[in-house]
């Protein structure tokens, strides 16, 4: 009795770590939705191989989301990835990072469109601030190093 009353307790316990975590759908091969057991983050889209693969929904518990691409378990392509903050990033990613052409809309109104290299501004771009005034230039590592041009916003 004392061993199959410790089996069973072993059992619980190495089921119960994984109890939060699950699949709706066909989370190998297909579209599902997978909740995880750690922080209670969501995967709504496709699947390849067992990973996150074609469209889909990331929902993190922190409050942002990503709707887009995904290759290989990774953001990959285009998509749309709203920041805990309020600021949302649409463009194209690269290894789950903001990289190539996009658009940065800040929770204040400003809106960067240009391009981007892991994760940060950089290259050329237009800043245009929440009064109106538009200021064009080379950026790096999300720095203005090159003023081109600024248009200020007449009254």
């Amino acid at each position: 009795m004392k061993t199959k009353l410790l089996f069973f307790v072993i059992v619980l316990a190495f089921t119960g770590m994984n109890a939060y975590s699950q699949c709706v759908g066909k989370c190998r091969e297909g579209k599902g939705v997978y909740t995880f057991d750690r922080g209670g983050d969501t995967y709504d889209g496709t699947f390849s191989g067992g990973k996150f693969d074609g469209s889909g929904t990331y929902t993190y518990k922190s409050g942002a989301k990503y709707v887009g691409d995904f290759k290989s378990g990774k953001r990959q392509g285009k998509g749309t990835y709203t920041y805990p903050t309020g600021d949302v990033y649409t463009g194209e990613f690269v290894n789950g990072l903001p990289e190539g052409k996009g658009v940065y809309t800040f929770v204040n109104g400003d809106v960067f469109t240009g391009d981007f290299k892991n994760g940060k501004r950089d290259g050329e771009g237009t800043y245009v601030f929440a009064n109106g005034t538009k200021l064009t230039g080379r950026f790096e590592n999300s720095a203005l190093v090159e003023q081109i041009s600024i248009e200020r916003k007449k009254k």
